[in-house]
């Protein structure tokens, strides 16, 4: 057993346990204790990590699993063989004979309206585009296409599933994606209009908003009306979605907090105010961001005087925001006349995540305020290190 070191007041303890890895904690005066099946070992410690973050953020968000169950390292079983329903005998069947089926599984089984679903809207398109290509067939089909990461492990988890379901049906005698790996190459290029701002960019853009030093002097609406809702962003680093279905009844001057519970959501009939829906945050999670004297000054003015069911951020003829058309309209021109570069909207999300850690910002308190499921998706996505480091850790007594 290794040393034991008595840990800080709500901090997790990464200790050797018998040669393998232990976690120790408290929670409300009740002690946790969680083993990781890795030898303690410098290259495993990663693991450790991962792991206490992913604890901390639950206990953050108070959705911390008293169990342990959440906790536990998974183990994948191996997949049992997909006996055969049907006979060897029976005609072969193609992707274009499956288009209703999918329709029925998507609305009945997944309770999913297909039109609000730009994921599963995106697949039963290529389910009709694979027409004449049979089942047997599909596996390599997926293979080849040029798919971004995120993109092709959607579809194909959306797709095995469906084929699972088609063989409990005896629609198909097997599933031919049962055995196709599920995970893509994650390494892929970034997307250089979602790269980060730096501070002095950010200033610069929002000046040229706020002064409309770029708007035509014949343009209907000047820039400065969108100079709230961009500034909005930048600072909270909330989604597009989520600054547009912004109510005014979420923002609580008197408690000094935003709450973030809902979007209005695009979908796959377009970004303008009648294609878009109300729905829950990406991840389902309710968030609450500090409601500081800067935001609270910027919010003021727009939310007095309106219902608390009405949206805080409104365009000039009073419906919803199509963040699509602003980026095309205003946010590009303006950033190229800058030289900023061709950005998303979504640029200044990445800007909030990288501004925030190298500021030093606990990686937990990000996930967090991002409304991130796990700390990985923080620093896998939305942590650049573009800021060069200016020292190495010391090491006492050396």
């Amino acid at each position: 057993m290794g040393q034991k070191l008595k840990s800080q007041k709500g901090e997790i303890s990464i200790t050797d346990f018998q040669g393998r890895i232990r976690l120790r904690w408290r929670v409300n005066g009740q002690r946790y204790s969680l083993n990781l099946p890795f030898p303690y070992a410098p290259e495993n410690l990663h693991h450790a990590s991962v792991k206490v973050a992913e604890i901390k953020l639950d206990i953050l968000k108070g959705s911390f699993d008293t169990t342990l169950e959440k906790y536990k390292p998974k183990i994948e079983a191996p997949v049992p063989a997909v006996k055969s329903k049907i006979p060897a005998d029976t005609k072969e069947v193609y992707l274009g004979d499956l288009v209703n089926k999918f329709n029925e599984w998507t609305a009945q089984i997944k309770n999913i309206n297909i039109d609000h679903s730009i994921d599963y809207f995106g697949v039963r398109r290529v389910i009709e585009r694979y027409g004449r290509i049979s089942v047997a067939a599909v596996a390599g089909k997926i293979a080849a296409e040029k798919w971004a990461v995120t993109t092709y492990n959607k579809r194909l988890h959306i797709l095995s599933s469906f084929f699972t379901w088609l063989v409990d049906n005896e629609v198909v005698s097997s599933n031919p994606l049962v055995h196709v790996n599920k995970k893509r190459d994650k390494t892929k290029k970034k997307n250089e209009r979602r790269k980060p701002l730096t501070e002095k960019e950010i200033h610069s853009f929002l000046e040229a908003i706020r002064q409309d030093r770029f708007c035509h002097p014949s343009a209907p609406f000047k820039h400065s009306y969108y100079y709230p809702f961009l500034k909005f962003i930048f600072l909270t680093g909330v989604r597009n979605a989520e600054a547009i279905g912004l109510r005014v009844k979420r923002v609580d001057f008197n408690q000094g907090q935003i709450e973030i519970s809902e979007t209005l959501a695009r979908t796959n009939k377009g970004t303008c105010n009648a294609a878009r829906i109300s729905k829950g945050t990406k991840t389902g999670n309710t968030r609450y961001i500090p409601l500081n004297e800067e935001l609270s000054n910027l919010l003021l003015p727009l939310v007095t005087g309106k219902d608390d069911d009405s949206f805080v951020f409104i365009s000039p003829r009073g419906f919803a925001i199509d963040d699509r058309m602003l980026k095309r309209r205003i946010i590009k021109p303006v950033m190229v006349a800058l030289e900023i570069g061709d950005r998303d909207l979504y640029a200044a999300r990445h800007s909030f995540g990288t501004r925030a850690v190298q500021q030093g910002m606990p990686v937990t308190d990000v996930a967090y305020l991002m409304g991130h499921a796990t700390v990985e998706t923080t620093i896998r996505n939305y942590v650049g290190v573009g800021k060069r480091s200016i020292a190495l850790p010391s090491m006492a007594g050396c």
